[in-house]
């Protein structure tokens, strides 16, 4: 019998990083229940979200092995990073060069090779799960490489995966847009009936989408017209309706733009040669007015040129932003005192892609990702030790 109360009890183990909770789970019978259900892990991400805690940078090398590597280090309460990237066993082994991150969110990242395997992976406590496969539509027809989108859907609390896939047919070079959804609640996929917007072309293979406020979005260019002229077009996960927005900047034939998400609002990122990184955030969701510049990076700023940059999270004061440059570099950058700060980690490939992770409990009912039964033994171990260990602290 427990000599503290459930309550604390509970207090007590959502103030606990995932490691230790996973390891937790062998204490009893009742806490093991506890830690897997729905309000626990739901209540948990909540208050690492809210705390900015347990935040872990993920790396996939992009060039090297194949399946490339994937690692991981985090951060520490003042923004600097433990000393060296340590080795993900990531789920996706059979994709080769083609893996690519379609995106993140709540500590889940979704890892695909263009459509043909698509995983959803949470790499701090190695569980993913494999999306059944689904056939194209158009079994006639001449298909460009899926657009794969992932995000949460917080109406009914559901993690799904749009795939879009654009065809030409053979007759006319008509082009017709299939748009179909995945559930991970359901583990099923179902086709949208609401077609993709016919003035916009279909979202770039290579581009990646962001979900924000239960939401898909892209910039997507017009049909007919100006290739620069890029709209900010959004998927409702709930509604499964399509709705648009103007942006505050466009691009030119010597420039190029991005989405992001910084701090819960979506970033349009204009990436100018090697002259400037112009970030602009949309203040309020949905509200095209409260567009406004969020910083400038210019040449000279930081003592190195580059061409193009991405913001991924915010420091804990709120006062620098971590920067991912040409996929070979990270620097913080001081939105005050608008300079940057090379950040240096052992380990680092020469070429990748980062996400940004949060300490969560999604997906412990997955598949686990270890390569050697042995690591699931010497993980129970590992969690008799640390139960033995607090107990004597007892």
């Amino acid at each position: 019998m427990s000599i503290l109360p459930p309550d604390l009890i509970t207090e007590i183990l959502l103030r606990l990083p995932v490691k230790s909770l996973v390891r937790f789970q062998c204490v009893s019978k009742p806490w093991q229940a506890q830690i897997n259900g729905r309000v626990f892990i739901n209540n948990h991400l909540d208050f690492s979200i809210a705390a900015n805690r347990e935040r872990h940078l993920i790396v996939m090398e992009h060039e090297g092995e194949m399946p490339p590597n994937f690692s991981g280090v985090r951060f520490n309460d003042d923004d600097r990073f433990e000393e060296a990237l340590v080795n993900i066993h990531q789920p996706l082994l059979n994709a080769g060069h083609n893996t690519q991150i379609a995106n993140y969110c709540n500590g889940l990242v979704c890892i695909h090779d263009y459509g043909r395997g698509i995983v959803i992976w949470n790499p701090l406590i190695r569980r993913y799960k494999t999306l059944p496969f689904e056939p194209v539509g158009f079994t006639d027809c001449t298909s460009m490489l899926p657009n794969v989108a992932f995000g949460h859907d917080p109406v009914n609390d559901d993690y799904k995966v749009m795939r879009v896939v654009e065809f030409n047919t053979e007759i006319d070079a008509k082009s017709a847009i299939e748009v179909k959804v995945y559930s991970l609640r359901a583990h099923s996929w179902k086709t949208v009936e609401e077609e993709w917007p016919k003035e916009y072309s279909s979202a770039n293979p290579y581009s990646s989408s962001m979900s924000l406020n239960g939401a898909f979005h892209w910039l997507v260019d017009p049909i007919s017209g100006s290739l620069h002229q890029e709209t900010l077009l959004a998927f409702d996960l709930a509604t499964e309706k399509f709705r648009k927005y103007t942006i505050p900047v466009q691009s030119n034939d010597d420039s190029s733009l991005c989405l992001e998400v910084l701090k819960g609002c979506i970033c349009v990122c204009l990436n100018v040669g090697v002259t400037l990184n112009d970030v602009w955030v949309m203040k309020e969701y949905g509200v095209v007015s409260s567009w406004a510049r969020l910083y400038t990076i210019v040449q000279g700023a930081v003592p190195w040129t580059f061409e193009y940059c991405k913001p991924l999270v915010y420091s804990k004061d709120g006062k620098k932003v971590l920067m991912e440059q040409d996929l070979e570099y990270l620097f913080w950058y001081d939105i005050e005192e608008k300079r940057g700060t090379s950040v240096e980690l052992d380990g680092m490939p020469n070429s990748f892609e980062t996400v940004i992770c949060v300490g969560s409990l999604v997906l412990l009912d997955g598949d686990s990702v270890y390569d050697n039964p042995a690591d699931d033994l010497n993980l129970l171990m590992e969690a008799m030790e640390e139960v033995i260990n607090e107990e004597q602290a007892v």
